[in-house]
């Protein structure tokens, strides 16, 4: 193999030290790839190994919104890819929000091949609490809001207040339902029981998909869905959530499902530093493997799992 003459002229004069620049190279390319595997403690005795990766659930739910669809599985797809990451919590402050974007982030928690714990702190209801229904686990304040499981759609309507001052609405359509809900102009009769249908709809898949997620009789999931919002003490009697309690607890809940005893929390959004960053950082979890050696580090968890008109939820 071709080599400068430059770097033979060294490796001749000091074989010893490019030997162990070489090693050292090796030990930190393995470190990087094998970082969250088991160890119990650190160099410290309490530097954990693992992480938790908390993803923020605030705001209301939508495209564009608080809380985008689109921003939030990537979070999600990022932590389920990171071999440092052991587990996922989902911190939960909604009261919901619009229907396909709640139904494309519970989605992605379900896909996720790690185990996925909900804290819910203060309100996590509605379409939050369908995002919730999807985790593994949950775990909410015992004063916190849950529950809500219902549909609503909702609009101003200004006919009277244009019949007022002698404004028209002229319409012109091409189907009897096309301008059904304009603010406009009154409902009839036939377009109420038409928007009402496909919000009755809406409302069975919600109540349908919690009763899958929480394995409940949906009869039960059923009488429970009439908008009416829980305490978090009342959500556990219900069979809605699993845990009164808070960061502690979720992320205990998250180390029990992934099967290790120590970890940290982190954000996956997180700026990325760079190798040079990531050498820095994990420096001290290098010299741990180096000093622990690698043969605890390359055995994997077993007990990791494999997850094979506007309506709105709040």
């Amino acid at each position: 193999m071709f080599m400068p003459q430059r770097q033979q002229t060294f490796q001749k004069k000091h074989p010893t030290l490019a030997n162990l620049i070489v090693i050292v190279i090796v030990v930190l390319f393995i470190g990087l790839v094998y970082t969250g595997y088991k160890t119990s403690k650190g160099p410290n005795g309490d530097l954990s190994l693992f992480k938790i990766a908390v993803i923020p659930i605030k705001g209301e739910i939508g495209i564009g919104g608080s809380v985008d669809p689109t921003e939030t599985i990537k979070e999600i797809k990022k932590a389920d890819k990171d071999l440092t990451v052991k587990a996922i919590i989902l911190e939960i402050n909604s009261p919901g929000g619009s229907v396909v974007p709640t139904e494309e982030i519970a989605k992605a928690v379900k896909d996720a091949n790690k185990p996925v714990v909900s804290w819910i702190r203060e309100v996590g209801a509605s379409g939050a609490y369908w995002i919730a229904s999807a985790s593994d686990k949950i775990v909410a304040d015992p004063a916190s809001l849950t529950g809500s499981i219902g549909v609503t759609s909702s609009y101003l309507q200004f006919s009277k207040l244009l019949d007022t001052y002698g404004v028209t609405y002229e319409r012109l359509v091409t189907g009897k339902f096309k301008d059904a809900g304009s603010e406009f102009k009154e409902l009839t009769p036939d377009e109420r029981a038409y928007l009402q249908s496909k919000i009755d709809v809406i409302n069975e898949l919600f109540i349908d998909t919690v009763a899958e997620n929480r394995k409940l009789p949906r009869e039960n999931v059923a009488k429970l869905a009439t908008g009416e919002i829980f305490l978090g003490s009342e959500a556990l009697d219900l069979g809605l959530v699993d845990v009164l309690g808070g960061k502690e607890d979720a992320q205990k809940a998250a180390q029990a499902l992934a099967g290790i005893t120590h970890s940290k929390l982190v954000s996956t959004k997180d700026k990325n530093k760079g190798l040079i960053g990531a050498l820095s950082q994990e420096a001290k979890t290098f010299a741990y493997f180096l000093g622990k050696g690698i043969g605890e580090a390359l055995t994997p968890l077993s007990a990791e799992k494999d997850f094979s008109l506007k309506a709105e939820l709040n």
